[in-house]
């Protein structure tokens, strides 16, 4: 397949990316202890845009209204109308540098400060959080964004929810793949309804969906089929092992995304996770329309500027090999405080 031109500008939903270039959401634990947007957060976005980013999602906002159900004391939250004016700034300054504004929404669930297993939680209580997320994303678009991320990646709430070894529900939300999918599937539909047609909607998985986490991306091709058929427009592609992978590995999950563009044709689709290099990147985008970057960025927020220079072939990011894990995971360590 021939690669995209990465600096070449692509047509989603109506709203044009400059380039193929994603920050990938990143937490950047940069904001004050009540869930407003620091000054130094805007400085990095600032120089996100300054590096000439085509679309920058944002660190993982909390849908909740509570603050004790963020994932951390410096997460930002979008749990209520007072937390508009802040993520406006951030709307603004992406879009003085001609970027997209994606915000990413999300719920800690069992890797919160106040962790809980959804497993216990009623029906009604999970249907009180779908409502959460689909107003956080109304008041992004009051805020200006461009459109949401809805985090369903990395062992929050909604990557366990369609988890098949994390999700015991014996209602609605449980069984069947169709109930595992229900909750994130209802997100969407709401999002679409309540902030129409233009919006975008984008989604972050796990490339594995179950314990295994071995390459059968079936379970994963019917969500994605299921969630675009309710109003996704991109699917970026991530995965739960990316701490225990080598300096040396690259592309994670590049095999989960082939299988996808095999089965969505005409998905726009991005990958995160071991991207450092220009080869990588053509790598990915031989199969994607998009290429996702996080540690690349955090590094060296004008590499993007110096690989279109012919400055910089691969990324000054060492990868911080201190937090990886010699295993996955367990249900205990996701049903824990971190």
């Amino acid at each position: 397949m021939e690669t995209n031109d990465k600096f070449s500008s692509f047509v989603i939903n109506g709203k044009i990316a400059k380039n193929r270039f994603i920050r990938s959401a990143t937490n950047s634990h940069l904001d004050n202890i009540d869930g407003t947007i620091s000054d130094a957060e805007i400085e990095m976005y600032d120089a996100l845009g300054r590096g000439d980013v085509g679309t920058i999602i944002t660190g993982h906002m909390s849908v909740a209204p509570n603050l004790d159900y963020r994932a951390d004391i410096a997460q930002p939250a979008i749990g209520s109308d007072e937390f508009i004016p802040g993520i406006k700034r951030v709307a603004d300054k992406i879009h003085d540098y001609g970027a997209l504004a994606i915000a990413q929404i999300s719920m800690a669930g069992p890797k919160g400060l106040t962790p809980f297993d959804f497993n216990e939680l009623s029906t009604e209580e999970m249907e009180q959080i779908r409502d959460w997320f689909i107003a956080a994303a109304v008041r992004t678009k009051r805020a200006g964004f461009d459109g949401v991320q809805v985090h369903i990646a990395h062992w929050y709430m909604l990557q366990a929810v369609v988890n098949k070894d994390l999700n015991h529900r014996s209602d609605k939300y449980g069984g069947t793949d169709e109930n595992l999918v229900r909750l994130p599937k209802e997100i969407i539909e709401g999002i679409r309804e309540e902030c129409g047609a233009e919006f975008l909607i984008y989604v972050k998985m796990n490339a594995h969906n179950t314990a295994d986490a071995i390459d059968d991306f079936g379970l994963l091709a019917f969500y994605v089929k299921t969630l675009v058929e309710c109003g996704v427009n991109l699917v970026e592609i991530s995965g739960s092992d990316f701490t225990r992978q080598t300096r040396t590995a690259e592309c994670y999950y590049l095999n989960a995304v082939k299988y996808l563009r095999e089965r969505f044709p005409n998905l726009p689709l991005s990958l995160v996770g071991g991207i450092y290099t220009e080869e990588a990147i053509d790598k990915v985008l031989e199969t994607t329309d998009f290429v996702s970057l996080s540690r690349t960025l955090l590094t060296q927020p004008d590499f993007l500027i110096k690989l279109r220079n012919g400055e910089a072939l691969k990324s000054r990011c060492i990868i911080a090999t201190s937090a990886l894990r010699s295993s996955p995971p367990s249900m205990k360590d996701v049903f824990s405080v971190r």
